[in-house]
């Protein structure tokens, strides 16, 4: 029977996340983006506006559903940086653009999402992200991503492994694209942790599963790129080796807290 009311509960708190969306359409079609196309110099800090008002509003409703979201920590996207984060779900977006300070960082993403997916088309595009198709174009992804981290003020997000997480673990880094990303201009790099939205790897997995998403993001850096690019290889997997410690460290602190 609980299993039954949370299910429930968390069905509800989707239809309310649905219902948010439908009602900030007109905010961000008749006011953000003829905004950001009106006043270019206010894109960037409008589309921010919008990306953490969305965030904030869904991630607050998902805890009505059950589902709990921390963060620690700031990034710095005042200024150019390179931002590398293991991706566990759909919510990993959210809760780093909230983390962004202050305005949502740019991330790499696939060309698919240009177009007709709700709310998240219009962002991705005014927000200037590199939309790239590797399977197609491989060479062409790399040299999108590179202009990408020589051009962007706000900051240039990858997750490295490529896909979502099936177990909250963190999978081998495909390096061509972050290397791409690192080799273009030596910046501060931070790292995001994320942990607990493998639960919500899928749409359909938060369906009836909200109450199952005990999310932790937290950001570590900055660390510094190698002067001696050949060293950039070691350099990636350091900060990969990073990542997986701090995920362990943050693990066993719940562990511990919890006993």
């Amino acid at each position: 029977m609980l299993a039954v009311l949370r299910g429930a509960r968390s069905f509800l708190s989707i239809l309310l996340v649905g219902v948010l969306w439908v009602i900030l359409t007109p905010l961000l079609r008749l006011v953000i983006v003829p905004g950001a196309w009106l006043f270019p110099r206010q894109r960037l800090r409008l589309v921010s506006f919008y990306m953490k008002l969305i965030s904030h509003a869904t991630l607050g409703l998902m805890r009505l559903g059950g589902a709990r979201f921390r963060r620690v920590g700031a990034l710095p996207t005042g200024s150019p940086a390179a931002i590398i984060g293991n991706h566990q779900g759909l919510l990993d977006i959210m809760q780093i653009t909230i983390l962004g300070q202050p305005f949502a960082p740019a991330f790499v993403t696939r060309t698919r999402y240009q177009r007709f997916v709700p709310h998240v088309s219009a962002c991705i595009r005014m927000l200037h992200c590199p939309m790239i198709d590797p399977k197609r174009d491989r060479l062409g992804a790399v040299k999108t991503i590179r202009r990408a981290a020589q051009e962007l003020p706000n900051g240039l997000l990858i997750f490295p492994e490529g896909h979502r997480s099936r177990d909250g673990e963190v999978r081998p880094f495909r390096t061509v694209g972050v290397e791409a990303m690192l080799r273009a201009q030596r910046v501060p790099v931070y790292i995001v942790v994320n942990d607990g939205l493998w639960h919500a790897r899928r749409f359909v997995d938060s369906l009836f599963g909200i109450h199952l998403i005990d999310a932790w993001s937290a950001v570590h850096g900055p660390f510094a790129i190698p002067e001696d690019k050949a060293e950039i290889p070691a350099f990636i997997e350091h900060l990969r080796q990073e990542i997986v410690r701090r995920l362990e460290e943050h693990r066993a602190a719940d562990r511990e807290a919890a006993a």
